[in-house]
Formats: C-alpha cells, structure tokens, sequence
C-alpha cells in the first residue's frame, strides 16, 4: 500500500514539473493561462451561473491540456529529428492545428458567454462600482505581457 502510495505521489510530482517546464519555455501555455485568469476574473464580475462556469473550467482545462500535448509532440519530434523531416513538420503542424481548433472551440464559448447584453451590464456595473478594480486590472496588463513574453531580467 505504502509503495502505491509512492508511486502516486510521484505521479503528481512528475505531473507537476511537466507543468512547470511548460511555463519556464512556453509562451503560448503563458497566454493561455493568463487568459484564464482574465476569463475568471470577468466570469465573476459578470455573475455567470454555476454551468457557466463549469463550462469555462472544462475550456480551461482543455486549452492547457492540449498546449501541454503540442509541446511533448514538438519536444519529441525535435529530439528525433536529424535535419528537416517532413514527417516531423506534418507532425507539428498537425498538433498546433489541435490547439488552434481548441483555441477557437474555446472563444466561442467565452464570445456566447460575454456578449450577452445581461453580462456585459453586469461587468460594467461591477466595474462602474469599484473603479480601483478596474484601475488594478488595468496595471495587471503590463505584468500579464511581461509574464508572457518571459521579460524577468530582460527590461
């Protein structure tokens, strides 16, 4: 039982390095993630209901899954590939075109979501209510491109 135990555990663990090697090197999976948090964050000024809601975290969890699998395709496919392959490219390609049918799946859900006229009021009323909010979300912007574009030390 111990050694299951173990074995799960260390699951986690290699689980969780994968996902910080993909935020250490990836700057799509740093989009996305930082797109999540801006989705959130308008899910709760919006006052999206719970199946919303739900709806979004299973489109954040498909985004991120699927960047996570493109970067171990690409990661593979580079370690094996002596010069240009066009086998490695369809590859490749054909995995950024997974993410991009996730990516689109995923904005028409947040498009149907957020431009319903009843949402969009209650974001701005939200807003109009506590302007320092919108005031901090506004200053988030230049930490969010700097996080994605990975600029520690590079300003």
């Amino acid at each position: 039982m111990n050694k299951q135990i173990r074995k799960l555990s260390q699951s986690f663990k290699y689980a969780a390095r994968g996902i910080r090697q993909c935020v250490h090197t990836e700057r799509n999976f740093r989009i996305h993630l930082c797109a999540a948090v801006y989705v959130t964050l308008l899910a709760l000024m919006g006052r999206l209901d719970g199946t919303k809601c739900a709806v979004l975290c299973v489109c954040f969890g498909l985004m991120l899954g699927a960047e996570l699998m493109n970067t171990a395709i690409e990661r593979l496919c580079d370690r094996d590939a002596r010069g240009y392959d066009g086998a490695v490219r369809d590859a490749k390609d054909i995995a950024a075109g997974a993410v991009f049918v996730c990516a689109l799946a995923c904005a028409l859900v947040g498009a149907l979501f957020f431009l319903e006229p009843r949402t969009l009021h209650h974001i701005y009323l939200f807003l109009r209510d506590r302007v320092w909010i919108a005031g901090v979300l506004a200053l988030s912007i230049p930490v969010s491109v700097a996080f994605i574009f990975d600029l520690r030390g590079k300003l």
